[in-house]
């Protein structure tokens, strides 16, 4: 379940554009929380490296890998979303599709981005949606995951207020789980977790391990 606020925000752009801007400040701004993935893993990546960006929406998120000289493809299954990504940002390869089940080639993809999306998700989608990562990333191919985590002392009440003013009870619901722990479950290496924002948002790269070679 949702509060009223939360169709409100989705339907006015102007109530989501505030609500993420207030989020954001913790980690210095909407700007700094979009690049947050770029930044983690464009040490990783050759130069024009093909990567996706699921659960897109209107293609924030994917503007700082585009500028980077990525190559860039969006996923959302809202065609409404993907209209404003192709408006402002021209260059996005756009796909409609679930992220529980893209319709994408498997090991496509040098990285996978899900920023601030995958808490949207019900524990049986969110696996899915971690699934379906896994077989479009290359081997060797790394995930990026910006989301909530269970704040500290400081932050721990305004967290609890913005989950029950917007988000839904999958929000509530990933931040009783250990996420670094499912991507391990379901076959990602070098898992790595940092916390951010008073510890209210993780940020954590994971690899598909590189197969070995057949004899």
């Amino acid at each position: 379940m949702s509060s009223f606020l939360r169709p409100l925000a989705y339907r006015y752009r102007w109530i989501y554009d505030t609500v993420t801007a207030v989020s954001a400040l913790s980690v210095g701004g909407v700007k700094t929380l979009r690049a947050l993935g770029l930044e983690a893993l464009q040490p990783q990546l050759q130069p024009g490296a093909a990567v996706l960006d699921l659960c897109c929406g209107s293609g924030e998120a994917a503007a700082p890998w585009l500028a980077a000289g990525f190559a860039v493809t969006g996923l959302d299954v809202s065609p409404r979303a993907l209209q404003l990504a192709k408006a402002r940002h021209p260059t996005l390869q756009r796909v409609e599709g679930l992220a529980e089940d893209p319709p994408l080639r498997s090991e496509s993809f040098s990285a996978i981005q899900l920023s601030v999306a995958l808490h949207e998700f019900p524990r049986v989608e969110r696996a899915m949606v971690l699934r379906s990562a896994l077989r479009l990333l290359q081997p060797g191919g790394w995930l990026v995951v910006v989301d909530l985590h269970p704040a500290g002392p400081w932050l721990r009440l305004p967290q609890q207020i913005f989950c029950e003013l917007f988000e839904t009870d999958t929000a509530s619901a990933m931040l009783e789980d250990d996420l670094p722990a499912q991507l391990r479950a379901l076959g990602f290496t070098s898992v790595k977790q940092e916390l951010l924002a008073g510890q209210a948002l993780q940020l954590i790269t994971a690899m598909r391990p590189i197969q070995p070679e057949q004899s």
